[in-house]
């Protein structure tokens, strides 16, 4: 039955093909590129169920000029085209990560010893035992450093271990202890959700903004430098020191070819202004193997958001069909940060909840001492942030808000509140593709009041991947299984409701098959199955990675499906994704990756075998997260 409606879809593809065969011969023109003999997953259907299966498709200045047949596609080749015999192998969209950070994924790429941060050179992790041990070595940075030079480090060690560490968290150590060891040097060493600053890094910000929140101080109103929400952040944006484009750059690219070699030929990110800068260099460079569709973080945490905004007005706008954002089809803007989350981590017991963190936890010790209280950062009330001040302004000026992490079921319940607020005063919002990212916590109530404000969604199975020891885990001991099980990612459930879903890896090196993979068995890192009634088809997967993901970075008439007038972005696979089984999809290798018709990764071995250039990325893969078995013996290990 399968076979039979596979082979009537491919008749039917040949009708494009002929009309933009016809077009082609008219203008004389000869295709860059035709692929051939495959099977290709066009993914050209509203209907994820109906999409044509093509044999071959043509392709001339970057865009695909023909769809259908290989007798069709290969009429429009000439003595100059490059011709790809695919012998039968899949052919995928160019995947589309609506959500990930790949300005910090480069970190690996790092010369040793050397820490970007913000866009800015940083210091490695402090490891220590103790107050004195720490200041310590606070005071051997100092002496390796000339007066001035920032020091700007994180810690790892004492009691609470990871990057949170009791004696910081208790305020044991203050500005003042700092000044005595750094006199000359401007000092940050930030963790979780605050950080701790000496005088030096204190004073140039309250000169500049006496009024800025986040700043702790004694009984006696004396800051004492622990840092924490607005004042964190605006320390980073306009005090620390910034590495040259032309040094920053290069490490970015290696990173976005990393991308490219798992099939990902598009990303959507949040930005910070550095970060644009340096993606903006490579892009007038010719050197973007990716492209990145950005989240401005020009409100997030400003001071003043509303009189920022004003000044960015006409960069990101529109409703329904008729959304834009400044850029090319490389670079473009799809919307605000105005926040980069509404509350925090779960596993840190910061993540804003309904119900109260237990204090004792197996499988998330950090609980025990509720840094921010039994329920968490709910940011949205809380006297550090101006989260609710920078939404209001980005309705009022008429922007999409994207990139929101939320983890919390009160955090997404206070910010449903929000836009139903906000909507009553701007209609328009409800077709403004107002984002939600993560899906950490989502139930049915949460749904049906997402889907009347128009709320697009961003979702991550490495939540549900993680087990009892990552985010299901985590809902599991708060609200029990059943409802851990059915509110994780429920991606069935999204759909059901007609909201536009997407789903993204957000980790670096969480494999793009295993993101697939997961959101069809719901399966974690152990082989255990989570909420299966949330299960998702693989063509409903590859929806949520390609097609519908064009949606959310407002590119669905350039990007997303193979047709005639779209982009030639696509991937070949060593494996059919429609036909493997279930368990082994995160098994599946690219073997040739291609944006806008140009070459962006090639697998060695294929590249041989078809004479074709070795492009892309060449590091080593194995350590990218594909569902292994020494995987879940990590992940079980005490």
């Amino acid at each position: 039955m399968k076979t039979q409606r596979y082979a009537s879809i491919l008749l039917l593809s040949v009708v494009p093909l002929f009309l933009s065969n016809r077009l082609a011969q008219g203008a004389g023109l000869e295709a860059d590129m035709v692929i051939y003999n495959g099977k290709i997953l066009t993914a050209d259907s509203p209907d994820p169920d109906n999409f044509t299966i093509a044999q071959a498709a043509a392709v001339y200045d970057g865009k695909f000029i023909g769809v259908g047949s290989n007798e069709e596609a290969l009429a429009l080749a000439g003595p100059n085209t490059q011709k790809i015999d695919l012998e039968g192998r899949t052919v995928l969209p160019g995947l589309i990560d609506s959500h990930s950070h790949i300005y910090s994924y480069g970190s690996h790429f790092f010369p040793a010893g050397i820490r970007i941060d913000h866009g800015g050179w940083s210091d490695l992790p402090i490891v220590w035992t103790n107050k004195d041990d720490f200041l310590r070595q606070i005071r051997a940075r100092a002496l390796q450093k000339k007066p001035g030079e920032w020091i700007i480090t994180s810690p790892r060690g004492g009691i609470g271990g990871g990057n949170t560490v009791l004696e910081l968290q208790r305020g044991e150590v203050t500005r003042f202890d700092l000044d005595k060891v750094t006199p000359d040097n401007p000092v940050f060493v930030e963790w979780t959700e605050e950080g701790l600053v000496n005088t030096k890094a204190l004073e140039p910000l309250l000169e500049r903004y006496p009024a800025v929140r986040g700043v702790r101080r004694d009984d006696r109103g004396i800051p004492t430098g622990r840092l924490g929400g607005e004042a964190a952040k605006t320390l980073k944006y306009d005090f620390y020191p910034q590495i040259p484009l032309e040094k920053l750059g290069p490490y970015y690219y290696l990173e976005m070819e990393e991308f490219a070699a798992q099939g990902v030929t598009t990303i959507s990110s949040r930005m910070n202004p550095r970060h644009l800068a340096a993606y903006s260099w490579l892009n007038a460079r010719g050197k973007m193997p990716l492209r990145i569709a950005y989240s401005s973080e020009a409100v997030s945490l400003n001071p003043n958001a509303e009189a920022t905004l004003s000044r960015l007005l006409g960069l990101q706008g529109g409703t329904g069909e008729n959304m834009w954002g400044a850029g090319d089809d490389k670079l473009w803007m799809v919307g605000l940060a105005a926040t980069f989350q509404i509350d925090g981590q779960p596993s840190l017991a910061t993540a804003c909840m309904s119900k109260p963190y237990p204090r004792e936890s197996l499988n998330f010790p950090l609980w025990q001492f509720q840094f921010y209280g039994p329920y968490g950062i709910c940011r949205l009330d809380s006297p550090d942030f101006r989260d609710v001040e920078a939404f209001r302004a980005a309705a009022k000026y008429g922007f999409r808000t994207t990139a929101m992490h939320t983890a919390g079921d009160r955090a997404l319940e206070q910010y449903l509140d929000l836009v139903e607020e906000l909507s009553q005063e701007y209609p328009d919002i409800v077709e403004r593709r107002w984002s939600i990212d993560h899906c950490r916590f989502l139930t049915n109530e949460h749904a049906e009041r997402a889907k009347k404000l128009g709320l697009v969604f961003a979702c991550g199975p490495k939540y549900v991947y993680g087990g009892d020891k990552g985010d299901i885990g985590v809902f599991k001991e708060i609200f029990g299984q059943d409802v851990a099980s059915d509110s994780v990612v429920p991606l069935r459930r999204l759909l059901d409701h007609g909201l536009r879903t997407t789903i993204h890896l957000d980790q670096h090196g969480f494999y793009s098959f295993l993101a697939l993979e997961v959101a069809v068995t719901r399966k974690d890192v152990t082989g255990k199955v989570w909420g299966p009634q949330q299960r998702v088809s693989r063509r409903e997967a590859l929806y949520m990675l390609s097609r519908w993901s064009s949606e959310y970075v407002l590119r669905e008439d350039f990007l997303g499906s193979i047709e005639p007038n779209k982009a030639a972005d696509f991937v070949v696979l060593d494996q059919d994704f429609l036909t493997v089984p279930e368990d082994e999809i995160a098994m599946i290798n690219p073997l040739l990756t291609v944006m806008g018709g140009n070459i962006t990764y090639t697998q060695p071995t294929f590249a041989t075998q078809l004479d074709l250039p070795q492009v892309g990325f060449r590091g080593n893969p194995t350590w990218w997260k594909r569902g292994t078995p020494e995987e879940a013996r990590r992940a079980t290990a005490p």
